[in-house]
C-alpha cells in the first residue's frame, strides 16, 4: 500500500507524462524542476508505480498545461463606436483628422450637432464641407470647420474634444456593466 506522501500512476497520467516529454526534453525538465533524468525515465517507462508528493510539486507546474485542457475562449467586450473604416481618401488624413473622426463617431445625434456648433463658433467666417466621399454630410461639415482653423486652434479643440470623447467612453461602459 502506498505511503499517504506518495500519489500513484494512473494510465492517463502516463500518457500525460508522455506528452510531456514530446514537447520537453528530459534534460529540460530536470534542469527546469531539479529532477533527476533517471527518475523521469523510469516515470516514463512506467518503472515506477508512486511518485513522492515533493517530486509531484516540482513536476505539476510542467504538467498542468497537459492535465486543464485548452483555456476557454473568452467573449470580446463590447465594442463602443464603428468599427474602422478602410478608404483611400481616410488612409490619407492627417492624424488629427483621424482622431477627429474617430472621437466624433462615440457621440450621439445630439451631441454631433452641438460639436459642430461649437467648431463654428471658433471660426471667424463660415467655412465650407469638405467633399470626402467616405464621410458623412455631418462628417464633412465638421471636418471643414477643423480644416478652416489655424494649427493652434485644432490642438485646442481636439484636446477638449478628447477629454469629452473620454467620458463618454466611460459613461458608455459604465452603462454596458
Amino acid at each position: 500500500m502506498p505511503d499517504k506522501a506518495e500519489k500513484n500512476f494512473n494510465k492517463e497520467f502516463l500518457e500525460i507524462i508522455e506528452k510531456c516529454s514530446d514537447n520537453l526534453s528530459f534534460e529540460d525538465i530536470s534542469r527546469l524542476n531539479g529532477i533527476r533524468i533517471e527518475l523521469l525515465r523510469r516515470y516514463i517507462d512506467r518503472q515506477a508505480k508512486n511518485i513522492r508528493n515533493e517530486t509531484w510539486d516540482k513536476i505539476y507546474p510542467l504538467l498542468r498545461p497537459y492535465l486543464e485542457g485548452p483555456e476557454p475562449i473568452k467573449e470580446p467586450p463590447p465594442r463602443l463606436g464603428s468599427t474602422y473604416r478602410r478608404h483611400p481618401e481616410l488612409v490619407e488624413m492627417l492624424s488629427e483628422q483621424k482622431v477627429l473622426l474617430d472621437e466624433f463617431a462615440i457621440f450621439g445625434e445630439r451631441e454631433k450637432k452641438e460639436i459642430i456648433r461649437e467648431f463654428a463658433g471658433k471660426l471667424s467666417s463660415p467655412a465650407n464641407p469638405t467633399e470626402y466621399t467616405s464621410l458623412s454630410s455631418q462628417e464633412n461639415e465638421l471636418m471643414g470647420q477643423f480644416v478652416a482653423m489655424d494649427k493652434a486652434m485644432q490642438d485646442e479643440v481636439l484636446a477638449d474634444l478628447t477629454a469629452r470623447a473620454t467620458e463618454e467612453a466611460r459613461r458608455q461602459r459604465a452603462e454596458l456593466f
